[in-house]
């Protein structure tokens, strides 16, 4: 128990030191000269739909949580950069419920997406863009997972992924989101070569409260 907790601690720390990296590049490299920019935070609660493509189960029927917070630099033009840093439950179901042990593939991650954005229809009395069109890479670490069919230690533990989203705001305070995650590398390692493929694909659908 020591152990994993020393590993847990190690990985935490180092995630950590990899997020406060990125925002000084993303501060160094995008412009000072406009007052207006500036960093605005926002929590993320959604569900993701999710399947595996390489198994023999189809559809998006797993379903699970998506969760976490979201730190923008924003301004008053038409495009800025955030990076996010979510829970996120993915796998694959043969039904969305009532599944025997062998139909389902339960995956935990912790995930960091770099995400850029595409705003319009800005609201000049209260500040802020109603629309937005969004994509990315997305950078994911596997807590767990749990299958009986598949052997669990060969599951890989880093996933990078791109998405495509959109999202609309209601208020200054709230808004949702649609967004499609695929990932761009298998997350079984199979050494004897008997499967080729099996990557994740998950739809997220989530509600954007902002501060």
């Amino acid at each position: 128990m020591l152990d994993v907790f020393h590993t847990f601690t190690f990985y935490e720390s180092a995630m950590c030191k990899n997020i406060l990296t990125l925002f000084l590049l993303i501060n160094i490299l995008l412009p000072q000269n406009s007052l207006g920019q500036r960093f605005k935070a926002a929590a993320l609660i959604g569900i993701n739909a999710a399947q595996i493509d390489g198994d023999s189960l189809f559809g998006y029927k797993k379903t699970g949580f998506h969760l976490g917070g979201r730190l923008s630099y924003v301004n008053n033009k038409s495009f800025d950069i955030a990076l996010e840093m979510l829970y996120s439950q993915r796998g694959a179901s043969r039904e969305f419920s009532n599944n025997r042990p062998n139909d389902v593939i339960s995956a935990n991650y912790v995930e960091i997406p770099l995400v850029f954005n595409i705003r319009d229809w800005f609201n000049t009395e209260k500040k802020y863009h109603k629309v937005r069109a969004e994509f990315g890479i997305s950078y994911a670490y596997l807590i767990n997972v749990e299958s009986t069919k598949y052997d669990i230690n060969k599951f890989s533990k880093n996933d990078v992924s791109w998405f495509l989203g959109s999202g609309i705001r209601f208020s200054p305070l709230w808004g949702v989101a649609l967004r499609y995650t695929s990932s761009l590398s298998n997350m079984y390692k199979d050494p004897d070569g008997s499967i080729e493929r099996f990557k994740s694909y998950f739809i997220t659908f989530r509600s954007e409260f902002y501060f």
